[in-house]
């Protein structure tokens, strides 16, 4: 059955606040984490070395405010792999870019609502996120998607909307998956939603329309409509590393839910 993105899930405005006010946190539990993994590669599976990689936290423990170092960068090496130290609990949106690409971007729960008095320190997620860059498209359209993305990396927001409004009524599920990653890379999920919504109107079968609506939700931690559009997605895909970290964010989402109803 599709998941329609514009439904509400009873329960949502509660569970967001249980989150943001659940008590204090032992300073165990903020330690910084050890070696996160992931890899970059095409659409066919073919390693793209020297991407640049960004993962941001946008929201800490519990979906509240994240504390210490919350912007890491990488690049990819020669097997189209990255890593960095440092990674703790919270909300995180991973990206990746490379020449003559359109970027890839997704947002992932990690040790969200992890029980108090379990220590994280020593712990590294099991998952390998996977970023995707896609190539351009030819025309006028593909030097549009360049473009705001250009301005996205730039920090110039007011650069990028005027340019995928354009793009907006596209019949073309691709661009509009394009238009709404270029979205997350400016970290606004209030313009991506429409763009991913609209694309898999036109087609429930798109891995990166659905994919899109999961990030998009998380990052307005809407963790009851997230959980579901990743279970949406991860039945759209073979990839073994994206159905890893799709199930480690179900599973982070569902203690999520738990907790809320006092089951966790």
């Amino acid at each position: 059955m599709g998941w329609n993105g514009g439904t509400r899930h009873i329960g949502k405005t509660v569970l967001v606040c249980a989150l943001l006010f659940l008590p204090a946190i032992p300073a165990l539990l903020a330690q910084p984490l050890d070696r996160l993994s992931g890899r970059v590669v095409s659409d066919r599976g073919e390693v793209i070395k020297d991407a640049d990689v960004r993962v941001e936290a946008l929201f800490g423990f519990a979906g509240g405010s994240y504390l210490g170092q919350r912007t890491f960068a990488a690049k990819s090496d020669v097997k189209g792999n990255w890593a960095l130290l440092g990674f703790k609990s919270g909300i995180w949106v991973f990206d990746a870019s490379a020449p003559g690409q359109i970027p890839d971007a997704v947002a992932l729960p990690f040790n969200l609502v992890t029980p108090a008095g379990t220590g994280l320190s020593g712990m590294g997620p099991v998952w390998h996120p996977v970023l995707k860059p896609t190539a351009v498209p030819d025309g006028d359209i593909g030097q549009m998607l360049i473009e705001a993305a250009d301005a996205a990396r730039a920090g110039r927001p007011e650069r990028v909307v005027p340019i995928l409004s354009r793009l907006s009524d596209s019949h073309d599920v691709n661009v509009l998956t394009a238009a709404g990653r270029i979205c997350l890379l400016m970290r606004d999920a209030t313009v991506a939603r429409p763009l991913f919504r609209r694309a898999y109107e036109r087609d429930p079968s798109s891995f990166r329309a659905v994919l899109g609506m999961g990030s998009t939700a998380l990052m307005q931690r809407d963790v009851d409509a997230a959980a579901k559009a990743f279970g949406e997605a991860r039945n759209l895909t073979k990839d073994k590393d994206e159905r890893g970290y799709l199930s480690a964010a179900i599973s982070e989402l569902n203690k999520a839910h738990n907790v809320m109803r006092g089951t966790y």
